[in-house]
């Protein structure tokens, strides 16, 4: 870097001495005025900051938005579930009566073939069960446009009970010909 100063300042004479020719400074005004001005770089503080801006926005009202349908789509499910299930007390007392119909019934099939007639008591058995749970999924849909309603849920109990009498009568009466 000396040495190119070095040559400047000994040549300085040569150097400065020749100027432009006629006309120079005018025809490169001309130029710049041709061109338009640019200002400033393309990338300005402002405008990152206004572009990040917007981008973080965006992103925030698409969270918020996903969020409540989330939260939206998650409530519908759970009351449809709650809907559709049976109180707990009721499910057991469900099960129970189901159970003993199911021993019944082994108790019936047991009469018939004891007696020689295991067509005709267990096909009029398993009919009135089969009408009594048809009864019960009717009861079932209704509780769904009523949730909590105690006269359906009594029905449905009545319902289980009543299968268990049917079967009763059914055994007893097959027991007494016996």
């Amino acid at each position: 870097m000396k040495d190119l100063e070095k040559f400047i300042v000994d040549h300085r004479d040569e150097i400065d001495s020749t100027e432009p020719y006629p006309g120079h400074f005018q025809r490169f005004e001309r130029r710049l005025a041709s061109h338009p001005v640019a200002s400033g770089s393309a990338f300005r503080p402002s405008l990152m900051l206004k572009i990040a801006a917007i981008i973080l926005l965006m992103i925030t009202v698409s969270v918020l938005v996903f969020d409540m349908a989330s939260r939206e789509i998650s409530h519908r499910f759970a009351s449809r579930e709650q809907r559709a299930e049976l109180p707990i007390e009721i499910r057991q007392a469900v099960q129970y009566y189901s159970n003993q119909t199911d021993t019944q019934l082994t108790t019936l099939n047991k009469l018939a073939a004891a007696q020689h007639e295991p067509g005709g008591i267990s096909e009029t058995a398993v009919r009135e069960i089969r009408d009594l749970d048809a009864a019960t999924a009717e009861l079932k849909k209704l509780l769904d446009g009523n949730p909590g309603n105690e006269r359906i849920l009594d029905a449905i109990i009545q319902n289980q009970q009543m299968k268990e009498s049917v079967l009763n009568t059914i055994i007893s009466r097959v027991s007494q010909q016996k």
